[in-house]
């Protein structure tokens, strides 16, 4: 985990959602490398204190997962010692929304069955340049939470972590959430108006259900994770590297 004393280095630039995958247990005994697998929110809000922070705990690599209308609303993380690299998973044109849907609370995981479905190309490009990155690699869309969570369980489902432990971590989000819907309302952002709703069973929920009933849709559909990342791109030998790169 990210240590408390950095914790509001990053919250002074935005940042509450942040944390080192390191010490989830994996295949074989192994547990997953500290330092070198960071899930976050927002890294574009970075300062240059937390930036350094970053680069202090060997992360080399940012992977910005939003696409071109947000940056370009926004800004993009910057830091002379880090690369950062645009990853888009979804289209600008792709919405949260589905109104012929009409179950909140089954909304967010029928939406996450569509990125997994339309965008798998491009999710197993981004677990290819992981494994291939020699360094820490921090990636993030604007929450941590959907693209960023989608990512963290094909990873961490590729290096054998088990299912309950992919689930519990997709659920420590929904601890900040509230915060960073404070957040943005104070700077006036349209995102932070989130009604109770969309907090505890809506878009912005992060619930265990979400997470188990997509690792399901994984394994109904496709056979398991692995057999998802080989089908969209990203066969054996990605799984190899990842595994010989990020387990200790």
């Amino acid at each position: 985990m990210i240590d408390r004393r950095f914790r509001p280095v990053l919250a002074r630039s935005g940042v509450f959602n942040a944390r080192d995958l390191g010490g989830l247990p994996a295949r074989n005994g192994q547990v997953v490398a500290s330092g070198l697998l960071v899930r976050a929110d927002a890294l574009h809000r970075c300062e240059p204190a937390a930036g350094q922070g970053l680069a202090d705990r060997g992360t080399t690599l940012v992977m910005d997962l939003r696409d071109a209308a947000e940056q370009e609303a926004t800004a993009v993380f910057s830091h002379a010692d880090i690369t950062t690299e645009h990853h888009p998973v979804l289209d600008s044109a792709w919405s949260w929304e589905d109104h012929s849907h009409e179950d909140p609370s089954t909304l967010l995981e029928h939406r996450y069955r569509s990125i997994l479905t339309e965008f798998g190309g491009r999710l197993a490009q981004i677990v290819q340049r992981v494994a291939d990155h020699d360094g820490g690699v921090a990636y993030h869309c604007a929450v941590g939470k959907d693209r960023t969570g989608l990512l963290t369980m094909l990873l961490l489902g590729a290096l054998g972590v088990p299912a309950e432990h992919i689930v519990a971590d997709y659920a420590l989000t929904s601890r900040v959430t509230a915060i960073q819907v404070g957040y943005l309302w104070i700077m006036g952002r349209v995102e932070g108006d989130v009604s109770d709703d969309e907090l505890r069973i809506g878009l912005w929920s992060a619930r265990p259900v979400t997470m188990a009933n997509t690792l399901k849709f994984v394994d109904d559909e496709f056979g398991g994770i692995t057999e998802y990342l080989a089908e969209h791109g990203a066969g054996s030998a990605t799984v190899e590297a990842l595994s010989a790169r990020l387990l200790a």
